[in-house]
This record gives C-alpha cells, sequence and structure tokens, in this order.
C-alpha cells in the first residue's frame, strides 16, 4: 500500500462519499479507483459482445451444442 498526500475538493469528496456509501477519504478514493478499474473491464465485455469478437455465435456446430 502506498501512502500519500492529496487535495482534494471537500465537495467533490463529500458527494462521492455519498455515491459510494464511504465513510472516509481514504474508502471512498479506493472504492473510486476500484469503479475505474471495473469500469474499463465492463467496457471492454461490451465492445467484445457488441463487436462479437473472439465469439462463436456464428458457428452453427458450437451453436447447436448451446443449449444442452
Amino acid at each position: 500500500m502506498h501512502k500519500t498526500a492529496l487535495r482534494v475538493d471537500e465537495d467533490l469528496l463529500c458527494e462521492a462519499m455519498e455515491v459510494l456509501g464511504t465513510k472516509t477519504a481514504t474508502e471512498t478514493i479506493q472504492a473510486a479507483l476500484t469503479e475505474v478499474v471495473a469500469r474499463r473491464g465492463r467496457q471492454r465485455l461490451f465492445d467484445r459482445l457488441r463487436t462479437q469478437d473472439g465469439m462463436d455465435l456464428a458457428d452453427d456446430e458450437v451453436m447447436s451444442e448451446a443449449w444442452r
């Protein structure tokens, strides 16, 4: 874990605490960073689903086994 000093907009921090349901600045920053990383993962998954990259949905043999 890295310890550092930050200048943070108090109003923004309070709003983020409310949204994230956190009680401290450290919890809030940790939760916000976690959410940003998770968001990137969700975006990558969405992009894969949108483009069907690496998916076998057009492969009749694969799809014939999909509901078994």
